[in-house]
């Protein structure tokens, strides 16, 4: 896919034109005013729709050019995730076209120049993922045959520069293929995408941009002491992995953030055995492993000045004759001993190995991503992502990188009344305290493996990594969430030096 930015759209030859119109009827400027003026009508004819609803015109004015109108809503509400989602929306409404060269009006007086030309980069590629990839008949995989995305951008003085326009669509370009390979590997069935193959798919993603990779079997791992995170492994045959990925580009040895994702490839509860119903969907349960995967590849790839290192814990969770059971104890990494009252609550035991062995490495900040609980999917639905930590400053500089990528976190509380609630009677802590405020001890038991001396901040993605219906902008299925936001807070910090 080819992308460029344009000022006049009679410059270049067309299949489609995908215009945001907003509430109030109006089209974004940088139109010639006869396209303006019918995408308005378009919008004006067809009445109030849903934001992101794709109005797709046909012109009979000889050009044939498809016209894609999308109920961008009202401009107060016009941020980024906004702007890429009524792109997706009508790049959607697309498929099963002929389109090759198609243009998107950009709404840049909403957002900046630069800016709108990035997350439109982004919301072309997230609409070229589907996730019928195991389906035989061709027509159920197809996709429109696009082969350029022309960005229109007003001239003037709002419009970018060259290289601001050129460096806004190599960034968007670099999160939208991270998010896309994430979301790839998430809706792999799991006797497709085994910690083996995880680690062979971050191989040569690592080896494509400069990334060092490592990888830990089991003899290693408990060699290391990582045993809570083997107690997960003990049921499956399938070898338990720990992926290690290194990027430097600044002097010294330490970290200027770790990302640590968890990495369980099927979840079937262990022991503690999940309902049938909806099984199936714990696929996905490596999300977080796939994610901080992409996330560091993306940073490498955008060359940021910052030292980041990304671990991923990746097993599977069965029964087994060998299975962990309810009441054994094991030892974490960082020496606290764990009793394990429920073996479906596995996130957090290899996440606490996680978080512990990049502390160890020489991590400042730790930031942990994870299909965590279903507690937080209650509380939350699919619309934000959880967010836990400490210090406050550096919660809120996640908060902040989420907002400026487009992606909505939701804080929450953290204080010692929940640790209290996981210790143990018989060890020093117990990864299940019942279900109030479940979301809320998970985050603590994973904390416990972080000295006080680190900044860490925990994602609970449960509800906004997977969509269960498909929307205007979207399939449902993988999301790839808070990789935008993880690359962001790297921006940020390689910022501040």
């Amino acid at each position: 896919m080819r992308f460029s930015t344009l000022a006049q759209l009679d410059a270049v030859d067309l299949d489609a034109l995908i215009v945001p119109v907003f509430k109030d009827g109006r089209a974004p400027a940088g139109l010639p005013d006869s396209l303006r003026e019918e995408a308005e009508w378009v919008a004006r004819e067809s009445g109030p729709q849903k934001v992101f609803t794709p109005l797709t015109h046909l012109r009979t004015a000889g050009d044939a050019l498809r016209l894609v109108v999308v109920a961008a809503g009202t401009p107060e509400e016009f941020d980024v995730e906004r702007a890429r989602n009524v792109v997706s929306a009508g790049v959607r409404a697309l498929w099963h076209s002929t389109a090759r060269r198609v243009a998107v009006a950009l709404a840049a007086e909403e957002l900046g120049a630069a800016t709108a030309v990035q997350v439109a980069v982004e919301g072309v590629l997230y609409a070229m993922w589907r996730p019928e990839s195991h389906r035989t008949r061709e027509d159920d995989r197809r996709l429109p045959p696009l082969e350029e995305a022309f960005l229109l951008v007003e001239s003037g003085a709002g419009a970018p520069e060259e290289q601001a326009a050129a460096d806004a669509i190599a960034t968007g370009t670099a999160v939208g293929e991270a998010v896309n390979w994430a979301r790839s590997l998430a809706n792999e069935p799991a006797n497709l995408m085994t910690p083996t193959i995880v680690a062979r798919e971050a191989r040569a993603l690592a080896e494509g941009y400069g990334v060092v990779f490592e990888e830990l079997d089991e003899e290693a791992c408990a060699a290391l002491g990582m045993n809570t995170f083997l107690s997960v492994a003990r049921g499956t045959d399938e070898p338990a992995r720990l992926i290690v990925l290194r990027y430097h580009r600044r002097g010294g040895e330490a970290y200027d953030l770790a990302l640590v994702g968890k990495g369980i490839t099927f979840d079937s509860g262990g022991i503690s055995i999940k309902p049938a119903d909806d099984m199936h969907l714990m696929k996905y349960d490596m999300t977080g492993a796939a994610s901080v995967i992409a996330a560091i590849a993306a940073i490498a790839r955008l060359e940021l000045p910052l030292n980041v290192l990304a671990v991923a814990p990746c097993t599977e969770n069965l029964p087994g004759g060998h299975a962990t059971k309810p009441g054994d104890v094991v030892t974490s990494l960082s020496g606290k001993t764990v009793e394990v009252i429920n073996t479906d609550a596995e996130g957090r035991l290899v996440l606490i190995d996680g978080v512990t062995y990049a502390e160890r490495e020489g991590a400042l900040r730790i930031v942990d991503v994870a299909t965590l609980t279903g507690a937080i999917r209650i509380a939350l639905g699919s619309h934000y992502t959880g967010l836990f930590g400490r210090p406050h400053g550096f919660v809120d500089a996640v908060r902040r990188a989420g907002e400026v990528a487009g992606e909505r976190m939701w804080p929450m509380p953290l204080a010692d009344e929940y640790r209290d609630e996981i210790k143990s009677d018989v060890a020093d802590l117990r990864n299940s305290a019942g279900r109030y405020g479940s979301a809320i001890k998970g985050a603590a038991f994973i904390e416990s493996g972080v000295s006080g001396e680190v900044e860490w901040a925990h994602l609970d993605i449960a509800g906004s990594a997977w969509f269960e219906e498909e929307r205007p902008f979207s399939p449902k299925g993988p999301q790839g969430a808070s990789i935008r936001t993880m690359i962001q807070l790297a921006r940020s910090i390689a910022l501040r030096g």
